[in-house]
C-alpha cells in the first residue's frame, strides 16, 4: 500500500466569482473561492470541484456569486490514500480523499461553518481516479445544507450585531466624501437583517449627498453635450440627475432649453422622465435601483481576496 499526502497550496491566488447586475443586492451570497493551482488537479478538475461547491451552495437557496468579499466559501481537498487493484485486462487506481468546505467571515477571519467528507474513486489512473472521486460528491447530501444554513444564520446574526456600527461608518465615509464606499457598505447588509429598511433609507440619504457632488460635474457634460448638439447623450445625462440635488433647476432649464431641438422619441423620453420625476414611488424606485448600481460598480473594482490570505 502506498500512501501519498497531498494538501492544498496556499500560496495562490483565488478566482471569485463577482456580481453581474444589482439583481444580489440584497441578498445573501457567499463569494467561491477557488485555488489557481494544486498540485495532482488539473484545471478540469478544479473546475468540477468548484461547479459541485456552487450547486452545494445555490441548493440551500443562497447566491454563490457574492457582491462583496466579506463571506466566502473555500475548499480544501486532500487525497490520503492512493491504492493500485491488479486484475482484468488493467490495474485500477483507487484513491481516498477528504473534501473539507468552509465559510469565513474575511476582514475579521472569523469560521462560520465547516464541513469534512471522505471521498473515494477508481479509474485506469490516477488523474481518472481523482476525477470520479469528484464526480461523486453528493451535492443534494442533507449534511451539506446544514453546513450551508449554519453559515446563512451566522452572517444574519453578525449583520443584525453589526448594524450600528455600519450606519456610523456610511456616515464616517461621507464626511471623506467617499460615497460609493458608503453605498457598498449599506447594500451589503442582506434583506433578511432586522435593519434593513433603516439601512435602505440611510443609502437614499447618502445617495442625495452624492448626487449634490456629483451634479455641478454631469450639468458641465451637459453644456457639452448640447454644444455638440447630441441631444441624445445629453438626455441621458440629464436622467442621472436626481430632483432633489442642488443644480437640478439648472437640469430643468437645460430641459427646457433643448425640448424644441429634440424629436419626437427623445421627446417622449423626456416626458416619461419628467413623470417619473412627479411620482414619488417611482422616483424612490429610480434612487434605490441607482443606489444598486453604484454598489455593484464599487464591488466589482475591489481587489479580489487571495486563496492564501482567506486560509491564513
Amino acid at each position: 500500500m502506498k500512501k501519498i499526502i497531498l494538501f492544498i497550496t496556499i500560496c495562490v491566488v483565488s478566482q471569485i466569482v463577482k456580481a453581474q447586475s444589482t439583481s444580489e443586492i440584497g441578498k445573501i451570497s457567499l463569494s467561491v473561492v477557488m485555488p489557481e493551482n494544486v498540485d495532482g488537479l488539473d484545471v478540469s478538475q478544479l473546475s468540477k470541484l468548484e461547479t459541485k461547491i456552487i450547486q452545494i451552495v445555490t441548493n440551500s437557496g443562497i447566491g454563490a456569486s457574492g457582491n462583496n468579499n466579506s463571506f466566502v466559501i473555500y475548499p480544501k481537498f486532500a487525497i490520503y490514500e492512493n491504492n493500485v487493484v491488479e486484475g482484468g485486462m488493467q490495474n485500477i487506481i483507487v484513491v481516498k480523499s477528504e473534501l473539507s468546505l468552509f465559510i469565513k467571515q474575511v476582514e475579521n477571519n472569523v469560521l462560520f461553518s465547516s464541513i469534512s467528507k471522505l471521498i473515494s474513486g477508481s479509474g485506469s489512473s490516477k488523474l481518472a481516479a481523482m476525477t470520479n472521486a469528484i464526480s461523486k460528491i453528493d451535492i443534494n447530501d442533507t449534511d451539506f445544507k446544514t453546513f450551508v444554513e449554519t453559515g446563512k444564520g451566522k452572517i444574519i446574526k453578525y449583520y443584525e450585531s453589526k448594524c450600528s456600527d455600519i450606519i456610523t461608518k456610511s456616515e464616517s465615509l461621507v464626511k471623506k466624501q467617499d460615497f460609493e464606499q458608503a453605498l457598498g457598505l449599506l447594500m451589503s447588509v442582506p434583506e433578511e437583517v432586522a435593519c434593513y429598511n433603516k439601512v435602505q433609507d440611510k443609502s437614499i440619504e447618502v445617495y442625495k449627498a452624492y448626487q449634490n457632488q456629483k451634479c455641478k460635474t454631469l450639468i458641465h457634460d451637459v453644456n457639452i453635450s448640447v454644444t455638440n448638439n447630441d441631444y441624445s447623450k445629453a438626455l441621458e445625462t440629464l436622467n442621472l440627475i436626481d430632483p432633489s440635488s442642488t443644480c437640478f433647476k439648472d437640469a430643468q432649464a437645460i430641459m427646457k432649453k433643448i425640448e424644441g431641438k429634440i424629436d419626437a422619441e427623445q421627446k417622449r423620453q423626456l416626458a416619461l422622465q419628467m413623470k417619473v420625476y412627479n411620482d414619488q414611488v417611482a422616483l424612490e424606485k429610480l434612487r434605490i435601483n441607482a443606489v444598486k448600481d453604484i454598489a455593484v460598480a464599487y464591488y466589482k473594482n475591489r481587489p479580489s481576496v487571495l486563496y492564501a490570505y482567506i486560509i491564513r
